[in-house]
This record gives structure tokens, C-alpha cells and sequence, in this order.
């Protein structure tokens, strides 16, 4: 039986998938799809991808199709710098501008909204774009970017200001704020729970990987895709945080619950997580 295993692009969630052993997944019937978030995210909900990394908007939207798998996700506890407001005006100056929001993902542009609006008390006027940082600047007071698409802007932008999205989350609840969550669509882990369990050990075996060497192969080819220092990319990946403990579900938690207090979901989901034993664990 075929398991179609989506991968996001972006290199904050490659600890998950850099030291996977594809030929061995692949003679056993495993496939992948390299995508940007918004893509992943509608091929997971309309089942043509079994599992791999969702954004955690997909997730509250849509809980009962999927299983988060236990102790995995992107998330941070303070600034994750690669999700940056960027900005003519100072963040409090912004009601009634023009922000463009990144096409790439929902969670960043739900959790900037949230900022805005919930914590700052302001009301832009949103558009959505292609992440092109000139192109947004140029038309807009200020601009949503994600992923290696933020990094690259954040190292060259000059003379406005960058508001880093995790630092003004942890700031205004003392939570982490989890961006994405590796998840398995509810009816293939049933019944293909071998693969299920044989993925998720897959994917801790390569964040253990890349965790008892420093990150060290992770750095350098970071480095050589997109440019920056290892010394940058060491420090980014030593930031980020990959497990889902009592504190990012609580973050969790927090995010899906004022994402319902602000109909931008139906329902507050009750969160479960895939386990191999199959025991499952609801949120708390």
C-alpha cells in the first residue's frame, strides 16, 4: 500500500526529513511531495497526501481529518526568525495600512492577524501576495513574509522595521507558538498503522540525528543552498524548538482557541496525538 509523505520546502522543518533513509522508505512503498506550506496543506486535506508536515491553521481548521504524531512540530519559545513583519511604520502605526500577506502560509498570516488585531487593537487593510519582498514593499506600508523568503529579506532590508512574529507572540502570552505539526490523515493511520509507526520513527530518528551532530550537515547545506553564515544557520536551528511538550500544546491551545474566539475556525479542536502503541492523548 502506497504512503504519500508531504515535505515542506522550507529549511526550519528539514531536522524532520534531512536523515530520513528514502531508499530504504521507498522500497517499502513511501513516496514524498516537496512543496511550500499552502500547497501541502490542500493536498493533505484532500487526501492526496497521506502525512507529513502541516501548518497548525490547517490543523485547527480541519482536526477531525488528521493525527498529530507525538513530540514532533516547528515551533519556538521567543523569536523564530524566519516569520517577519516588515514594516514602514512602527506596528502600533498600522491601522487603517496596507499589509501584504504572504500566499505561502496560513498559520503566520492568522497568527499576524491575531497580533494586530487581539493584541495591538489595530485594523489594516489586507491583500494576499506572491512573496516577493520588493514587489510587497514597493506597494504596501508592510509586509508578511515566511520561511527562507523572511531570512533573506530580514538579512538585506534596510532602514524599516522587522517585528519577528514568535517574539511578539511569546511576549503577549509567555507561550510558545507552534507554526507547524507533523500529522498523519485520520483514516490512513488506521489502517495502515505499520507505516504510520515506521514514519514516525523515521522522523525522530532523523531529528536525532541532526541534534547529536550539531546540527552540523543541516548548517553547511543550508549555507550552500541559500547563502548566510553556518554560523547563522547553526544559531537558527539550535533556536528552533522540534518537540511537542506540555508547553507547545498549551501554546497550541492558546492559538486554536483565539483563532475561534475570532471565527477564523468553526470549532475549537480537542487536539490528539498519534502514538505507536496507539494510544492516543487529547489535549489537556
Amino acid at each position: 500500500m502506497s504512503f504519500t509523505i508531504g515535505e515542506i520546502t522550507y529549511t526550519n522543518i528539514q531536522p524532520m526529513f534531512h536523515f530520513l533513509d528514502r531508499p530504504a522508505m521507498e522500497q517499502r512503498g513511501f513516496t514524498f511531495q516537496k512543496s511550500i506550506p499552502s500547497e501541502l496543506n490542500g493536498r493533505m486535506r484532500d487526501g492526496r497526501i497521506d502525512a507529513g508536515g502541516i501548518s497548525s491553521f490547517e490543523y485547527a481548521s480541519n482536526p477531525d481529518a488528521y493525527y498529530i504524531l507525538k513530540d514532533l512540530s516547528v515551533s519556538s519559545k521567543g523569536d523564530v526568525r524566519s516569520i517577519f513583519l516588515f514594516s514602514k511604520r512602527p506596528i502600533g502605526e498600522l491601522n487603517d495600512a496596507s499589509v501584504a500577506l504572504t500566499s505561502s502560509s496560513a498559520t503566520s498570516v492568522h497568527l499576524l492577524k491575531l497580533l494586530l488585531e487581539r493584541r495591538e487593537g489595530i485594523q489594516p487593510v489586507y491583500s494576499t501576495e506572491e512573496p516577493d519582498f520588493t514587489y510587497m514593499m514597493k506597494n504596501h506600508d508592510a509586509c508578511l513574509l515566511i520561511g527562507d523568503d523572511a531570512i533573506k529579506a530580514a538579512d538585506s532590508a534596510e532602514g524599516i522595521y522587522q517585528y519577528d512574529l514568535g517574539r511578539l507572540w511569546f511576549d503577549w502570552t509567555g507561550l510558545p507558538m507552534t507554526y507547524a505539526l507533523l500529522a498523519v490523515r485520520r483514516e490512513k493511520a488506521e489502517n495502515d498503522p505499520s507505516k504510520t509507526e515506521e514514519l514516525h520513527r523515521q522522523l525522530h530518528r532523523s531529528l536525532r540525528a541532526c541534534r547529536e551532530t550539531g546540527f552540523k550537515a543541516l548548517t553547511e547545506k543550508s549555507a550552500a543552498d541559500h547563502g548566510l553564515t553556518t554560523t547563522f544557520w547553526e544559531a537558527y536551528f539550535q533556536n528552533l524548538r522540534y518537540e511537542l511538550n506540555d508547553e507547545e500544546l498549551d501554546g497550541l491551545n492558546l492559538f486554536c482557541r483565539l483563532l475561534y474566539e475570532e471565527q477564523y475556525i468553526s470549532q475549537k479542536p480537542e487536539i490528539e496525538v498519534w502514538e505507536s502503541d496507539r494510544h492516543r492523548m487529547g489535549s489537556r
